[in-house]
């Protein structure tokens, strides 16, 4: 395995010579070296075992049985792109389509969230015949040149703001302007998009799109108040 080529001193020089230094490691003063995982945990070199609550493996695990046997059989037969007929991923959104509501029923399939944001960000445009977009504080939503225009946690340090981008206060009833002691934060943090809102019609726009995680996650993994969402659609 590429893990076992070098010890953890030869792998970070290696890694500083051949990586960009903008792809950041973990715990920088003393990087974890992984070298395997397995359900919840990932293991380093020393075999040192680490509760994995990172990485967006949480639904099945590491390695889990199921999908490695099911990734390696694909493989086996077929690896290609989606635009060549096969049952698969015809199957696969009939599945899909059976968990959702009935409108909710034509699929495109991408291979990243950055992928996924970007296209919803240019179908909303392209559908309203639209540009501005209303964003929450400290979101994040992609690394793509236009997920960063709309990614206040990045554009803050890099550029500045579009002016077809709104940013609205996160609906965070810990630290943020509404609390828990508010009698209804929901409703507030709604009014703070409806404000924006407004404030952009009377320059004669209108939104294309409201962004939004439903669990903001570099902003501080940030559970909105009940009901928000359904009180800003």
């Amino acid at each position: 395995m590429a893990s076992d080529l070098y010890n953890k001193r030869e792998t970070l020089t290696l890694r500083k010579k051949f990586i960009a230094s903008s792809c950041k490691l973990f715990f920088p003063d003393d990087p974890i070296k992984i070298v395997r995982a397995q359900g919840q945990y990932m293991f380093d070199e020393k075999e040192r075992r680490y509760l994995d609550c990172i990485n967006n493996v949480a639904h099945v695990g590491h390695c889990h049985p199921d999908v490695v046997k099911a990734g390696c059989t694909q493989m086996a037969k077929l690896n290609t792109n989606a635009r060549f007929l096969h049952d698969n991923i015809v199957h696969y959104a009939k599945k899909l389509s059976e968990t959702l509501p009935q409108n909710l029923s034509v699929f495109y399939f991408v291979n990243s969230g950055s992928e996924a944001n970007d296209l919803a960000l240019r179908l909303a445009q392209q559908y309203t015949q639209h540009e501005d977009i209303v964003v929450v504080d400290h979101a994040y939503h992609g690394h793509l040149n236009l997920l960063i225009d709309i990614s206040p946690y990045k554009f803050r340090s890099l550029r500045p703001q579009k002016d077809w981008v709104h940013v609205v206060p996160i609906p965070d009833t810990y630290r943020g302007m509404f609390r828990e002691d508010h009698p209804d934060p929901a409703l507030a943090y709604a009014n703070e998009v409806k404000t924006v809102i407004d404030e952009v019609q009377k320059k004669n726009r209108k939104i294309a799109a409201f962004f939004a995680e439903s669990l903001p996650s570099v902003g501080g993994h940030v559970i909105p108040p009940a009901g928000y969402f359904q009180k800003v659609a």
